[in-house]
């Protein structure tokens, strides 16, 4: 690891357990064991370190969800997984992260998070009508309000109702929204292999 990736690596330990707003540069200097010049040699400021930092996140992300597809056994598998790995990672994320780049970095907001969640939402989408093309999911269910309802689920929650993702553990959030959602749409073959291979928990393990 070069020492642009460990800086990166250790901005976004910072940034994800604690939000963006309330690290600083001294904090993440002294966590790197780098001086804070050799930080600025890298990177111009705070809103500069974050942008690269959630961009080399999002590679990742994305690293792992191409592992998951690789590895799954059909379409169901593929989405069940990838929502686990979605959900896992947004529920252990601090409260304060999106709001804060939302209110304070509105342009990281728009080039790095809003992008990454449409990029995400294509995906899905895809994903929703290849299920349909091998009999898993319903042909009779609109795949774009599939998305929709599935794209609040994941965002919408976390971005606006600090109270609910606090109340609830994980296994329930992923339980109550992707199994319960994803059997609603799912043919009795879809259901089928819900029975058989959900209570295998190592199915959804995080790739990362």
């Amino acid at each position: 690891m070069d020492a642009r990736e460990h800086i990166l690596e250790t901005a976004i330990s910072l940034f994800y357990s604690r939000g963006c707003k309330a690290v600083t540069m001294d904090e993440i200097a002294s966590e790197a064991g780098i001086s804070k010049r050799t930080l600025y040699e890298h990177f111009s400021d705070k809103e500069a370190l974050l942008e690269a930092g959630i961009q080399w996140w999002n590679k990742k992300a994305q690293d792992a969800m191409e592992v998951i597809t690789k590895e799954a056994e059909n379409t169901l598998d593929i989405l069940l997984r990838v929502h686990h790995f979605q959900s896992e990672q947004m529920v252990k994320m601090s409260i304060d992260l999106i709001s804060d780049i939302k209110k304070y970095y509105p342009q990281v907001f728009k080039n790095s998070v809003l992008a990454s969640r449409e990029q995400h939402r294509h995906r899905t989408k895809a994903f929703l009508l290849r299920g349909q093309a091998e009999g898993i999911f319903r042909a009779d269910i609109n795949i774009d309000l599939i998305n929709d309802l599935l794209e609040l689920m994941f965002y919408m929650i976390h971005d606006n109702n600090k109270a609910l993702v606090q109340k609830y553990s994980y296994e329930e959030f992923f339980r109550c929204t992707t199994i319960c959602f994803v059997r609603g749409i799912s043919t009795e073959k879809g259901l089928n292999y819900m029975e058989q291979h959900y209570g295998k928990k190592k199915r959804y393990d995080n790739t990362m």
